[in-house]
């Protein structure tokens, strides 16, 4: 198993989160976490140690009870304490200000995905229903192309990849009232 390392995250996320980008912002954040072997402090998987250890102790028939730290926990806490400014850089002003209370990074993380997870499945529907019904119209075909191609480039950030024969389809779904596009949409959907 590969030791976490905080150094990794030394990259710097340029685009902060805001009430809008979420899923975005969370497909740059978490390779970098990921990458640095340190997704179990947002996950839980990597437990906080407990901070005392208690030991028991029969002196001359008296029993005492001595209290000590762990060394395994200020371990935990140096490196959980050093992700957060990892994702503190990351948050704009009005986001920090919703998870300021928090302490650990997972707490953090916790906060981030309950406050974003309904907004996120929420845009997921409008992206999945925006690249079925989105209609070449007046825009170029290279800005047709272009949407199309980030609003499946948005859906695959949110978790729901679309598989590149579905992208075309939809492409080519949206040409179909387009009468200059015609013996292009026979000409691609007869290979298919």
């Amino acid at each position: 198993m590969a030791t976490p390392s905080i150094a990794s995250l030394g990259h710097t996320i340029t685009e902060k989160l805001t009430r809008e980008n979420f899923l975005v912002w969370k497909a740059r954040v978490l390779p970098h976490i990921k990458g640095a072997g340190l997704m179990g402090y947002l996950d839980g998987s990597i437990k906080e140690p407990a901070a005392v250890v208690h030991t028991e102790k029969d002196s001359a028939g008296k029993k005492e009870i001595t209290s000590s730290p762990t060394p395994e926990h200020a371990v935990w806490v140096t490196q959980d304490q050093q992700i957060l400014p990892f994702f503190i850089s990351s948050l704009s002003r009005e986001v920090l200000l919703q998870v300021s209370s928090h302490t650990t990074a997972a707490s953090i993380w916790n906060a981030l995905l309950q406050s974003f997870s309904s907004q996120s499945r929420a845009r997921v529907i409008q992206l999945c229903s925006a690249i079925e019904h989105t209609r070449k119209g007046d825009m170029t075909a290279v800005a047709y192309f272009t949407m199309m191609v980030s609003i499946s480039d948005e859906l695959a950030a949110a978790g729901k990849p679309l598989d590149e024969d579905d992208v075309v389809d939809h492409i080519l779904q949206g040409l179909l009232h387009e009468p200059d596009y015609n013996g292009f949409v026979s000409a691609i959907s007869t290979r298919t």
